[in-house]
């Protein structure tokens, strides 16, 4: 089996790493921090899963995701994160993920996750399944709204509610000021709000401003 590890913390990457390049199934591992460098490695090599993480520079998960969903259809992903946001699993199952699993989980379930997907079948973690059959239930309403809206513009949405400029926004996310005033126009086109007070309202409403 061949295994593409994809996280912005070199650390945990390569505690990860050596832990599972002991499972017997598995052939090599490639270690990575960057999207962008796990899209060019895929040009070129046969790979079978791929383990990311959601928060990263430049690409985060659910965008690596839909991308390697579109272009490798063969290869399955694995969501490996601490977020356990409903509207960020539904997003990452959209986006194509196979799998979704919250660090705090143990060796065994992250090597029958792996298993899993490998032969093509999916593979929720009890907790998060838990997640989204009852947090979504009771938030249905929420989930329909934040549906539209792509991982990015929840991003630029929390950090507009907590105030941050334009210029400090775009270094957070390594993004240019033009990128997040095209993300800030397309939240008030779907959010159908006039100005950043009704951002932050609507994020507010929401418990996306804490």
């Amino acid at each position: 089996m061949q295994i593409i590890l994809v996280d912005d913390h070199h650390l945990f990457g390569q505690s990860l790493y050596s832990l599972l390049i002991q499972m017997k199934e598995v052939e090599q591992i490639n270690v990575f921090q960057r999207g962008a460098e796990v899209l060019a490695f895929l040009e070129t090599n046969k790979v079978d899963v791929v383990i990311s993480d959601l928060q990263m520079p430049e690409m985060n998960g659910i965008e690596l995701t839909a991308k390697i969903h579109e272009q490798f259809s063969d290869v399955r992903v694995l969501i490996l994160t601490i977020d356990d946001e409903p509207y960020k699993i539904r997003q990452a199952i959209s986006a194509g993920a196979s799998g979704y699993l919250l660090k705090d989980t143990d060796k065994a379930e992250l090597e029958e996750a792996i298993r899993k997907l490998h032969q093509g079948l999916p593979y929720y973690s009890e907790k998060v399944l838990k997640i989204i059959t009852t947090r979504e239930k009771d938030k249905s309403l929420i989930i329909k709204e934040l549906a539209q809206l792509s991982a990015r513009e929840i991003d630029v949405l929390k950090l507009v509610a907590q105030e941050y400029s334009t210029n400090e926004i775009a270094d957070l996310l390594f993004v240019s000021v033009n990128t997040v005033e095209s993300h800030r126009k397309s939240l008030m086109k779907k959010l159908d709000v006039k100005n950043v007070v009704g951002l932050i309202k609507f994020a507010m409403r929401h418990k996306l401003a804490e």
